[in-house]
């Protein structure tokens, strides 16, 4: 008996330990026709005692593989410890053909129990460059980048397109602004214009595009949908929607950099190219809708209507709060209130309507909501008719006219409105209001504050300290909201710290350190004192900067010469960098005190 408990207690410990065992398969979305991929199971154990066939998979062809790889991690976070492992196995797949396919599942053995892998699914491309030369590359890419430094219209390019070409009047139509491109885009910006003859509405996208590969007249690009506009015609002929000119930047490399000039002058290995790129045109052909129905409510598209009342049993001038629901899908913005037939004893208001909709790709969706107030003034058993709503529907190329329930109203016996029923007899009669009479309490007569001298004091002392509090204040802002004033001002306090902690880097024999700040400090005061950007710290621009403010060029050629011998000392070996630092240091002193001295007169 002992025996088959433990044996019972070590299946249960058994079973929890491989319960949570999983496999997962990884492969990319998209490959390209002769392009080579990794297909990789991986498990979350390092007990798998077997593993399957990969089978045979039609249109691949399999090039390397299984290679067995393991990892182990152990990590202690507040005193608890956790630790994972995993087996992977990888194999090396070449796409020999275009389509769609599913890999195949991998099945693996642990602690006795088999488990199997999930499905992915892998697209194949036409590879757009395989009448290149083979000897470029060993492996086609997906999408190749153009060579030269321009960017052609066949690189980066948008396509306009509608999910109609012919319409009726208030039947929604979905704009498409799709990016192509096989270059690095890095910014893209360009506005819908006003339409005339369209009332707009801009689908909400991510801000963070999401680019995948497709084929465009034979050739593989980046794309994604960069905008959506479901429109709403508002009148019938032939209606265009004009170009837009979309401003963008992309991202290539500078073929023609210096390894030595990008590392010591800051100078990128990249440059960026501006290029606009015209979306075109398109024509969306809008018909009028057909002579309908005296009570056509302006709805195109497809509705339900409902009413409820939230008191159905009230009394004599309560408030009836009828609630008319209309839900569908279509021009749900511009829908009018239908039309409801109270009874003659009932005072009714202007109705409020409330419009929830929410755009999607296919329609608008949502609901007008009509609140109908009404006062019945007799008690009784009344009944609020059917109330109907015309609209066009879409589907059908018809009108149609849909009906809700009626809703029965049992008025109660309630308190008597002498006052109202007065009010409403006299206005029949004429525009002359009811007065209502009673005891009339007066109010004694107060001492007033107004007009005396103490008012006058205290009124002209109020305006002269307002003026005084909103003269601070906006000279305050005006100097906070200058940030080239600021930062010009604060470039001698920012230099003089660095060249203190220089002296303090000398005292200590850090020559690396040293010219390191005296740089910080010789840059740092003529980017501040000249408003030039960090990152267009040039020579070339600091030369043509300092020379625009006034300073002579012997001066800058100092400065300069300067900056060349901080650079060389901080990077050239040998023992004379200590010696030198005290020149330099009394140098950089110098030379900052004259350009401050120049800068500060001809400003």
């Amino acid at each position: 008996m002992k025996r088959l408990i433990f044996l019972y207690i070590l299946c249960i410990f058994s079973i929890y330990a491989y319960a949570d065992i999983n496999v997962t398969a990884q492969a990319p979305d998209v490959v390209a026709v002769d392009e080579q991929f990794r297909l990789q199971f991986t498990v979350n154990s390092q007990s798998v005692t077997d593993v399957s066939n990969l089978p045979e998979i039609p249109g691949f062809e399999v090039l390397y593989g299984p290679s067995r790889s393991t990892s182990y991690s152990m990590q202690i976070i507040n005193g608890k410890q956790s630790q994972s492992s995993s087996t992977t196995y990888s194999y090396v797949l070449m796409a020999k053909k275009k389509g769609t396919f599913t890999m195949p599942k991998l099945t693996v053995t642990v602690g006795g129990h088999n488990y199997t892998s999930n499905a992915v699914h892998v697209k194949v491309l036409e590879n757009s460059n395989a009448s290149s030369s083979a000897s470029s590359s060993s492996q086609p890419a997906l999408v190749k980048s153009p060579t030269s430094s321009s960017v052609s219209n066949k690189d980066l390019f948008i396509a306009v397109t509608a999910n109609k070409s012919e319409v009726y009047e208030q039947e929604p139509v979905l704009l498409t602004y799709r990016v192509y491109s096989r270059v690095n885009l890095t910014e893209l910006r360009g506005d819908m214009p006003d339409l005339k003859g369209f009332m707009v509405k801009e689908i909400p996208l991510p801000q963070q595009k999401s680019f995948s590969v497709d084929t465009f007249n034979g050739e593989n690009y980046y794309t994604t949908v960069w905008s959506q506009y479901l429109m709403f015609p508002q009148q019938s002929g032939k209606l265009t929607i004009p170009k837009i000119k979309f401003d963008g930047v992309v991202v290539m490399s500078n073929p023609n950099i210096d390894l030595l000039d990008a590392f010591f002058n800051g100078t990128s290995s990249s440059i960026q190219q501006r290029k606009t790129i015209i979306a075109p045109s398109l024509d969306i052909n809008v018909k009028p809708l057909p002579e309908g129905p005296a009570d056509f409510s302006g709805g195109v598209g497809s509705f339900t209507i409902k009413a409820t009342t939230k008191n159905a049993t009230l009394k004599q001038n309560e408030t009836l709060d009828l609630q008319v629901c209309i839900t569908g899908s279509g021009n749900v913005d511009l829908l009018k209130a239908p039309k409801v037939e109270f009874p003659a004893d009932f005072d009714t208001y202007d109705p409020k309507m409330t419009n929830s909709t929410k755009l999607t790709s296919a329609n608008m969706n949502g609901s007008l909501i009509i609140d109908y107030l009404a006062v019945p003034k007799n008690k009784g058993h009344y009944t609020i008719p059917s109330i109907k709503f015309t609209y066009f529907d879409t589907q059908t190329r018809s009108y149609k006219t849909i009906e809700s329930a009626p809703v029965e109203i049992e008025v109660l016996k309630g308190e008597k409105n002498i006052y109202a029923d007065k009010q409403r007899e006299i206005l029949a009669k004429s525009d002359i209001r009811f007065i209502k009479t009673g005891e009339v309490k007066l109010a004694q007569k107060a001492d007033v504050f107004w007009n005396t001298p103490l008012y006058w004091s205290v009124y002209i002392i109020g305006i002269v300290l307002l003026c005084i509090v909103f003269y601070v204040v906006n000279h305050r802002l005006s100097v906070k909201g200058d940030s080239i004033l600021m930062r010009r001002q604060g470039a001698n306090r920012l230099a003089i710290g660095r060249l203190k902690k220089a002296q303090q880097l000398q005292k200590k024999n850090m020559p690396d350190a040293f010219y390191d700040e005296m740089l910080n400090a010789l840059n740092g005061f003529v980017a501040d004192k000249l408003n030039i950007p960090i990152s267009e710290l040039s020579k070339e621009r600091v030369a043509e900067e300092l020379t625009g403010a006034g300073v002579a060029a012997d001066l800058c050629d100092r400065y300069l010469h300067l900056l060349d011998d901080c650079e060389f000392m901080r990077y050239a070996g040998g023992a004379d960098k200590n010696t030198q630092m005290d020149d330099v240091y009394h140098q950089g002193l110098k030379i900052i005190s004259m350009l401050d001295a120049v800068i500060k007169k001809n400003k």
